[in-house]
């Protein structure tokens, strides 16, 4: 009966470190999704922001130094940017998205852009695919978003820096057909 365990046991073992390496463990955490990364969050409610044409929660998410980047140069100027049709578009929120994040400097610069369909519609009546590219920076301690513009902008806040693969997020609710949808192109070809 002794052998028989022990033949047993051996065979087990045997069985068991044969096993060994055919799959890799997966130690690596789940990715996160843009809403529980602080500076993506960030990101992501200044974007929906700027969708709903509210200039004044633009200007309040920006840095107010004299040296910091802001798309308005005063409040009162805000407050006249303010789009004539936010009342109807104030309480939308950007709900199905892919956003592309890129290290500038790690804990202190990211890159997001976003690819979303837009609030408004087009003349035939479509909420096109739209994309956006925010910058988020650490000043003072704190994180401060604000829109990127055109190619001079980028190349400026990114120097000859490369800036590597992105990590990407996509809301929640997408299957994965909408995911390619929404997932958005290189930032290196802006």
């Amino acid at each position: 009966m002794k052998k028989i365990l022990t033949f047993i046991s051996i065979i087990s073992i045997v069985g068991v470190l044969a096993s060994c390496g055919k799959e890799k463990a997966n130690t690596e955490p789940k990715p996160k999704t843009c809403e529980q990364v602080e500076t993506c969050k960030l990101a992501l409610d200044y974007t929906t922001a700027v969708e709903q044409g509210a200039a004044l929660k633009v200007y309040k998410y920006e840095a107010k130094g004299e040296n910091d980047l802001h798309v308005y140069d005063s409040k009162k100027e805000a407050e006249e940017s303010i789009s004539s049709d936010y009342r109807e578009y104030k309480n939308n929120k950007i709900e199905d998205y892919g956003v592309a994040e890129y290290t500038v400097q790690r804990k202190q610069s990211y890159l997001y852009k976003f690819k979303y369909n837009a609030f408004r519609k087009n003349e035939d009546g479509v909420r096109e695919l739209t994309t956006l590219i925010v910058h988020v920076y650490k000043e003072g301690g704190k994180y401060y978003p604000i829109e990127v513009f055109d190619y001079p902008e980028l190349k400026e806040i990114k120097g000859d820096k490369e800036l590597g693969l992105p990590q990407i997020y996509y809301s929640s609710n997408l299957t994965s057909k909408e995911k390619v949808k929404f997932k958005p192109k290189s930032i290196e070809g802006e």
